[in-house]
């Protein structure tokens, strides 16, 4: 079944981050970025990582807003690329939105189909046996700066079965 997916910047850089992005290509096949979310990974600077994953990967399609009314009015509060990928997603009827900032995910809840964001995709990776252990990432992640609550933190391992699986940091 193909889904359409769309990404904000931030799920494509820290698992870039982490060597992980395979995890997107594995579990989506395809995913759609605006215009904004490319030139925020591969414009500012070559070394942002994910960059050159992007601009080489045919698995990754840049995909430009037609409707720029929607965009404009979602950056009031947003920033340029959760704008415009909360706009992607409502033109394209995707079946999934990628996007972990909370304001972003407020926004676009009453928008769009279906939000995801790391721990989401950490816990589907985990399920569709594409990673055995959903924490080694999440450790990982939160070392590159990725900002995530302990509450989430304990939540996801408790979802994912790994609750008791080692002592975690707080």
């Amino acid at each position: 079944m193909h889904r359409i997916v769309v990404s904000d910047t931030t799920a494509i850089t820290h698992l870039a981050k982490i060597n992980a992005l395979h995890i997107l290509k594995c579990l989506y096949h395809e995913i759609l970025i605006p215009d904004a979310v490319y030139n925020e990974l591969t414009k500012a600077k070559k070394t942002q990582p994910g960059a050159l994953e992007v601009i080489n990967a045919s698995w990754i399609k840049v995909t430009p807003i037609k409707n720029q009314i929607i965009a404009a009015k979602l950056k009031a509060g947003l920033d340029l690329g959760e704008s415009e990928a909360i706009a992607l997603a409502i033109e394209q009827n995707a079946d999934l939105l990628i996007i972990d900032e909370r304001k972003g995910r407020i926004v676009a809840k009453p928008l769009v189909h279906n939000i995801i964001g790391m721990a989401g995709i950490l816990l589907e990776a985990k399920k569709a046996g594409i990673i055995s252990a959903v924490e080694p990432y999440i450790i990982q992640l939160k070392n590159t700066g990725f900002r995530m609550h302990n509450d989430v933190f304990d939540f996801i391992l408790n979802q994912a079965g790994e609750r008791n699986s080692s002592a975690h940091s707080k």
